[in-house]
């Protein structure tokens, strides 16, 4: 027993804790019991040393002070994923290098091959040139650097190619992790980790450059030449919100990711596009339960116009009837997108009529509700290329889900440029829709050929007052702001404003009922003369590499 336990003065036993009237004193007692657990513990340590000292020998206790010992090396664990059986019956590990997808799509791809191509491009979305050109763009970015070179222990890192198909095909098959181990003999956890690599790659290198958001009149005059001739000056896009199912969302906000259309926990996207299908901007993500009312309070785009902080140089035509009959032009500042009736009557966002009895609304309507499918194909093709978006996100977190929506968008944008399917809109070999005029409120002759939408065609049928049941009702987070029963009549939104002929009209300080019946106006006099269009690409078919 150590030595200062005998010269302890702590108490040595419970009477010696009692004091001299006889009362039980606390702190004595706290101090014995201390005292006894320190000689406790000196007992067992003596204990065992004196029993590792009978089972040592004596070359183990002899100490030589000129040699000694090199430190050992820690022994790494070495896991086997994947292996097959040699000819003499032993097990082979499978190397990622070994795998058929390295073969195949990496080392020996035949590139001079139409039919291997296409079937890369369908198996990974992306033409295989420009997946070599994504494989560079990584290995010069900081994000990958540890899958480059060897790793801590000097075993050669999981090669990044694999990595990059292996993410690509999660995004665009909606394969599991546990999938790609099995296609690339590397672990899921390597997989999981790069993935959230690329998509944090994607959402800002990828994303910043691929989607390029119009911020003055020279950069949105490109967007904007469609919608001019279809006879919607000042238009720049389509707008609207779309759900994506996210599994993996955390427990503390599953009530306000539960919404919409699914009982699901699903993320909200605001996204405008031209007529191009190009994605022009997208907010970060919501939660399910916003509406297009509320995440539109969101979009730094559309607050931006309304606000006039963006677009605020764009100026653009529009042709109305003057007092004298005749007609005349009146300038107008600012820019709008076309969005459906779920959206909050602002200038900016101008959707096509609910109800009405004038044709010459209910022609512009149709014509509008046509050119905002726009956003709507988009959904459908970055839903059905990128199967991920469609089929439900597992990754954990709402950051992440984000992420992909943002990469995929990139990506998108990206394939646009690669198929040429951004280019030749200047107008050159447009369709044009040939018309004969019968009278106030008659109805037109068209020549389709083919290259109008089907929608159109409703132009011609019966006269139906109801047509776009969107947006009915009040929001769920903004409803003190929604108009009497969000109709469209002259008491809702409607004003009497009288303009100096020659004034610049600004877009954001219009109401939507003014701005919206000078668009019908205008609409309805290129009509009469037979100068509207529908915007088509010209020159040949592009050619998918």
């Amino acid at each position: 027993m150590d030595s200062s336990l005998l010269h302890d003065p702590r108490p040595s036993s419970l009477s010696a804790c009692v004091d001299e009237d006889g009362r039980f004193d606390s702190v004595k007692f706290c101090a014995y019991a201390a005292r006894m657990g320190d000689e406790s513990r000196q007992r067992i340590a003596s204990a065992v040393n004196q029993s590792y000292a009978e089972h040592l020998s004596e070359d183990d206790l002899s100490w030589d002070d000129e040699e000694e010992s090199p430190p050992k090396k820690r022994r790494a664990k070495k896991s086997v994923l994947m292996a097959r059986r040699t000819d003499d019956g032993e097990l082979e590990p499978i190397l990622p290098k070994d795998t058929v997808w390295w073969a195949v799509y990496v080392n020996n791809f035949i590139a001079d091959d139409p039919r291997s191509q296409a079937k890369f491009r369908n198996r990974f979305r992306l033409p295989h040139a420009n997946f070599c050109e994504l494989v560079l763009d990584c290995e010069q970015n900081e994000l990958f650097s540890r899958w480059l070179g060897k790793d801590a222990i000097g075993r050669e890192s999981s090669p990044i190619e694999l990595l990059i198909l292996g993410s690509l095909r999660y995004l665009g098959r909606g394969w599991t992790f546990d999938d790609l181990e099995e296609a690339t003999a590397i672990s899921r956890e390597v997989h999981r980790v790069f993935f959230h690599q690329f998509i944090e790659f994607g959402s800002t290198v990828l994303f910043e450059r691929y989607v390029n958001t119009p911020t003055n009149a020279e950069e949105a005059r490109r967007n904007m030449l469609e919608f001019e001739m279809a006879g919607l000056n000042g238009g720049l896009g389509s707008a609207d919100g779309t759900h994506v199912v996210t599994e993996g969302c955390e427990y503390n906000l599953k009530q306000v990711h539960k919404g919409g259309k699914t009982d699901q926990t699903t993320r909200t996207y605001n996204t405008t596009v031209n007529h191009r299908r190009r994605v022009l901007h997208t907010t970060k993500g919501g939660p399910g339960r916003w509406n297009d009312k509320t995440i539109v309070r969101f979009d730094d785009f559309i607050c931006g116009i309304r606000n006039g902080t963006t677009l605020e140089d764009i100026e653009f035509e529009l042709l109305e009837m003057g007092p004298d009959g005749e007609v005349i032009t009146v300038k107008y500042q600012g820019a709008y997108v076309i969005v459906d009736n779920g959206y909050l009557r602002w200038s900016c966002t101008v959707p096509p009529f609910k109800v009405s009895l004038d044709q010459r609304e209910i022609r512009w309507s149709k014509w509008v509700e046509s050119m905002r499918k726009d956003v709507e194909c988009t959904f459908g093709i970055l839903k059905g290329r990128w199967r991920i978006l469609k089929t439900g996100i597992r990754v954990e977190g709402v950051d992440a889900v984000d992420k992909i929506w943002l990469t995929c968008c990139a990506l998108h944008n990206w394939l646009l440029d690669i198929d040429g399917l951004d280019e030749h809109w200047d107008g050159d070999g447009l369709s044009t829709l040939e018309s004969d005029w019968t009278g106030e409120l008659g109805n037109h002759d068209f020549v389709f050929e083919g290259k109008v939408p089907d929608q159109i065609s409703r132009l011609v049928g019966d006269l139906d007052p109801r047509y776009d049941s969107s947006g009915l009702g009040g929001g769920v987070d903004v409803a003190g702001e929604v108009h009497p029963l969000d109709l469209d009549t002259e008491i809702v939104d409607d004003e009497s404003v009288n303009f100096v002929q020659g004034e610049v009209r600004v877009v954001k300080d219009l109401s939507l009922g003014y701005f919206r019946k000078k668009l019908v106006e205008h609409f309805d006099i290129k009509w009469r003369r037979n100068e509207i269009k529908w915007p088509i690409r010209r020159g040949p078919a592009p050619v998918r590499r």
